[in-house]
């Protein structure tokens, strides 16, 4: 078999173009959450009824709560069943002669689409709506969109259906068919910038009479689904507090209490871990972006800490066997080490790197934060956050997700889990200022108790609406007297409703970080009181913090956005508490289970048991007759933009198992398997499919000895792509504001004081020499002079990059006034090297 980009070629057959033929997306972004509409299109081209499936990502935290399916011009409405039930009812209705139409959660950001018995010459349409929490990064607010699932690494004890899906999916180079997008951007304050660094988009603002409203699109046809949209949001205002009132047509109402928390306490003593994904994935522009952030990374660490830096592939290496205290030795060995690291060690075995760091002893007095830098392509998240969540607060965990089509539910679960923070940068992202608001974070004291009190409801939180009365039996008989009548009496399947429920309930609200994104819900029945106010107390090391939020009237609005939300943050805190489902059977997860399944019936949202199912009414007698010769086609997903499986074995990586693929056939369409070695054990760790060291060369020279195969059918585990060309990773040289920061900061000792390098007189278009003649003639020893210069130059020349240099120049300041080298007066000192700047910059 063939794989031509989205055309199936098969030994001496005619060629099968794939159905998806178009995909439309139309946002709707509000304040800080939106409503995305996807519509994709199919065609059947051949000559016999088809399955058409397709494994697609979408947010992680979004709700799926609408879907639809249009066949012929018939438009059929989705309904929500428990997975099994929907699977059922999809199949009979196949073997009926109907068309059908099936929509299910593999894992929170991956789903399957089944458009099943399309009959030929047929075209249908899928249309699936989910609302979703929007991020707050800074000033800016993110909306992302994801487009593509990377090839993911699945370790071998991994059985899960999930991986299985997820082996089974084609991957191809190129989509051949067009995506549209085009959005609404409606804020409560004035929109000052909109922007993305992943797409070129066109943005229509009118400034004068609608500030608050923009509108955005692709700026030109993108037939390309290889990496995440992502839109940043600059409002005048930011992030005020806000108490939003939405009522349903059914007379419900649910809350949306939102803030963006502003705070400074004193900074803790800290052991600081940077874990970081040297799997093959991470070749190329990944691996030198997470290096980069690494440097500047180690010198923005406080004085008194403790700091380790470890690598995971398939295998697992540590700077240090122990965290060691922060020196100048430590500096230059991590420095040193930094530069040396490559990725270079196989598949994404996060689990067992994170296991041995949870069992290390702690160090008294110092607060273990781990910082995951990665990729996040792996199947067994589950695993993954059952670990993180069984630590008890041991630790916190940070996750910075890297690259065209990271994770969202790996890396976002992880800092759901460890009370931590989770951001993402795209590979045309720098990580530099994303690595230190998570340092900054860090440093802070967990506000982790988190008491949310709602005006109304102080004590109420678990009271049950009212009851309807049980008919009772009321004829004076032996046989039932007094008792409830049998034949009106269901067994109950669902818990009663509550009259006031949280979301996330009061022991799942997250920890709460100075600048980060806040949303907590509330759902209540049509006889349930609605509050006036809210009030927030976080305890901290000052005492508790408070915030008291009053409801903005003329933010009430109809309808069922917001209760979507908060039902679906209900179902996240479920499965997250839940584990992984396929290694839980006992009654508490049969329980979350039934939980899960009422409120994705009750508020029409998919799930990990619950489904969209459509079924087209219209019954086809030849479909009836043929339903049998049903071929399934699987659409290909695209490689994500970036992906450096491409580079780590100079072809295609990716997995059903222990499973990698590699070629050196010439760059045509040809689809390759290889099996590699089983897991070879190192430190403790499974290596499977290459690691670092002798290991993987070995694999390396075993590849090299297997020929390239061509199929006549597919194989239930292997993965087909096309291969072609790698395209060039390595960035060109240049000399942006952050690439003159990276170069100022190698001049920096742990303590913060700055030499006297080349690199500074460089940045500033003079010679050392002159440096030293400024330095005398202020009466300033070279040290203190070059130490103000520094910061002068940061002030001056790199002011945009202020969040990312702030912790270097707090240590440079506080060296300054602490080392008792200064002679005469600080700000004497800082004027005059802040004019010898400008003077060597002419401005």
């Amino acid at each position: 078999m063939i794989c031509c980009g989205l055309i199936i070629e098969r030994a001496e057959r005619e060629s099968i173009p794939v159905p998806l033929i178009g995909v439309s997306v139309q946002a709707r972004i509000v304040d800080l959450v939106a409503e995305v509409t996807i519509e994709q299109r199919y065609v059947n081209k051949e000559n016999q009824p088809i399955e058409a499936v397709y494994l697609f990502p979408l947010d992680e935290g979004a709700g799926v709560s609408k879907f639809t399916a249009e066949v012929d011009g018939r438009l059929i409405e989705g309904v929500v069943k428990e997975t099994e039930q929907a699977k059922t009812d999809y199949d009979q209705a196949i073997k009926s002669g109907h068309s059908a139409f099936l929509v299910e959660e593999k894992l929170p950001d991956v789903f399957k689409a089944k458009v099943g018995n399309l009959a030929p010459g047929s075209g249908a349409k899928i249309r699936l709506t989910y609302v979703t929490e929007l991020k707050v990064e800074g000033k800016e607010i993110r909306f992302y969109l994801p487009t593509t699932i990377a090839p993911r690494y699945i370790p071998p004890t991994d059985k899960s259906s999930t991986a299985a899906d997820l082996a089974s999916i084609k991957y191809s180079t190129e989509s051949n068919y067009q995506v549209d997008f085009n959005a609404t951007v409606q804020m409560a304050s004035a929109i000052t910038e909109i922007r993305s660094p992943t797409h070129k988009i066109a943005v229509t603002r009118d400034v004068v009479n609608k500030p608050q409203y923009g509108t955005l699109r692709f700026d030109n046809v993108v037939t390309s689904m290889d990496r995440d949209l992502v839109v940043y949001i600059q409002v005048a205002e930011p992030n005020q507090p806000r108490l939003i009132c939405e009522k349903s047509p059914k007379g419900t109402t649910a809350l949306m209490l939102s803030l963006v928390p502003s705070f400074k306490l004193t900074e803790q003593k800290t052991e600081l871990i940077f874990l970081v994904d040297r799997s093959g994935s991470m070749g190329g522009s990944g691996i030198n972006q997470a290096k980069q952030a690494l440097q500047l990374f180690l010198h923005s660490l406080p004085l008194d800490c403790y700091v380790n830096i470890a690598g995971f592939g398939s295998s697992y290496e540590e700077l240090f066997p122990t965290s060691r205290k922060y020196d100048e030795t430590v500096l230059n060995l991590a420095k040193q080490h930094v530069d040396s690291i490559d990725a270079n060690l196989g598949g994404t075995e996060i689990f067992h790197p994170l296991e041995i760091i949870f069992k290390k002893p702690s160090i008294e007095g110092y607060l273990r934060q781990i910082f995951v830098l990665t990729d996040g392509e792996v199947s067994n998240a589950d695993e993954i956050l059952g670990l993180i969540r069984r630590q008890n607060g041991q630790a916190r965990v940070f996750a910075l997700g890297l690259g065209s089509s990271a994770s969202h539910y790996l890396v976002e679960g992880m800092a759901r889990a460890g009370n931590g923070t989770a951001l993402f940068a795209s590979l045309e992202e720098r990580l530099e200022k994303k690595v230190m608001q998570q340092l900054q974070d860090s440093l802070q004291p967990a506000l982790s108790d988190i008491k949310i009190i709602w005006d109304g409801h102080e004590e109420t939180g678990q009271m049950f609406a009212t009851a309807k009365a049980v008919p009772v039996q009321t004829e004076k008989t032996l046989m039932g007297y007094g008792k409830p009548l049998e034949s009106m009496t269901p067994v109950p399947t669902e818990k009663p409703q509550l009259k006031f429920r949280q979301a996330p309930t009061a022991d799942m609200v997250p920890a709460v970080f100075d600048g980060k994104h806040l949303i907590v819900y509330a759902l209540l029945t049509e006889d349930a009181h609605v509050p006036k106010w809210a009030e927030v107390i976080a305890k901290s090391p000052v005492g508790p913090l408070t915030l008291k939020v009053h409801l903005d009237e003329s933010n009430s609005d109809e309808g069922q956005l917001i209760h979507c939300l908060a039902a679906k943050k209900l179902i996240q805190a479920l499965q997250d508490s839940e584990g992984d489902p396929d290694s839980i059977e006992d009654s508490k997860s049969t329980e979350t289970k039934q939980e899960i399944i009422q409120l994705g019936c009750q508020y029409g949202l998919a799930s990990r048991y619950t489904s969209y199912v459509a079924i087209d009414p219209k019954e086809q007698k030849e479909l009836k007759e043929s339903w049998m010769m049903m071929k399934s086609r699987d659409v290909p997903v695209q490689f994500a933009h970036g992906w450096g499986g491409y580079q780590v074995l100079g072809g295609f990586a990716g997995g059903c198992g222990p499973m990698m693929g590699r070629s050196n056939c010439p760059p045509m369409a040809m689809a390759c398997h290889y099996s590699l070695p089983p897991g070879i054990y190192t430190d403790g760790v499974e290596q499977v499919g290459g690691g670092g060291g002798e290991a993987y060369e070995s694999c390396s020279d075993n590849i090299e000895e297997l020929d390239c195969e061509v199929d006549d059918d597919y194989c239930d585990n292997e993965i087909q792509f096309t291969l072609s060309p790698s395209e060039g990773t390595e960035n060109e040289t240049s000399n942006t504001d952050d690439d003159k920061l990276l170069k100022l900061i190698t001049c920096q000792h742990f303590d913060g004081s700055f030499k006297l390098e080349s690199a500074l007189a460089e940045l500033l278009h003079t010679t050392l020499e002159d440096i030293k003649q400024a330095a005398e003639k202020n009466s300033y020893s070279e040290q203190v002079w070059a130490t103000a210069v520094a910061l002068a130059f940061m002030g001056i020349a790199l002011a945009d990059l202020q969040t990312t240099w702030m912790l270097v120049a707090k240590k440079a300041e506080n060296w300054i006034r602490s080392s008792g080298k200064l002679t005469g007066d600080e700000t004497a000192c800082t004027s005059a090297a802040q004019e010898y700047v400008k003077a060597k910059l002419s401005l």
